[in-house]
């Protein structure tokens, strides 16, 4: 990354050798891991992803339409699902002595569980705290997106980022 200690690049805007489409990326990426490391959520409507800076400890986040951004969603903070009072909770409801099966809920776990397939398939562990991390294009340095690690790494080796990785295998 470029300002990173012994980083080959020490310019930001070189990333413009990579087209304007992966430099637009490389700044929207930026951009939202400032947002993240100040405390701020995203939206998480599929098509939006706006970035918003509630205040701590506040769980209703409204995503407010403003300047052509924000779709209007309400949600919890924690769990990042439909606004609700109360604790986070996936469970079914029951009701009397049998269970009664929510349609919208089965719907909505049928495609949590096609999402974490998914991540699977497209994402790596951190080498450090094995949260999942997606590459979805750009070089091979990563660095974990999980604000109390931090940790950068190799895509290719897995290793800690170092100066093999920058000389070996940068964009392979």
């Amino acid at each position: 990354t470029a300002g990173c200690p012994d980083s080959l690049i020490k310019e930001l805007h070189h990333f413009r050798i990579l087209g304007e489409e992966q430099y637009n990326r490389y700044q929207r990426y930026g951009a939202e891991e400032c947002l993240l490391q100040m405390g701020g959520v995203l939206c998480p409507t599929p098509g939006c992803g706006a970035g918003l800076l509630p205040e701590p400890g506040v769980r209703k986040i409204v995503c407010e339409p403003n300047n052509g951004f924000g779709c209007g969603f309400v949600f919890c903070r924690e769990c990042k699902d439909e606004y609700h009072e109360g604790e986070c909770s996936s469970v079914l409801g029951a009701q009397g002595a049998g269970y009664v099966v929510d349609e919208e809920a089965a719907a909505r776990a049928r495609w949590e569980e096609a999402s974490k397939e998914t991540i699977k398939k497209t994402t790596k562990p951190c080498p450090s705290c094995h949260v999942p991390v997606e590459k979805n294009g750009g070089c091979m340095h990563m660095k974990c997106p999980r604000p109390r690690c931090r940790f950068e790494w190799c895509w290719n080796c897995g290793l800690e980022w170092n100066r093999t990785c920058m000389g070996d295998h940068w964009f392979d």
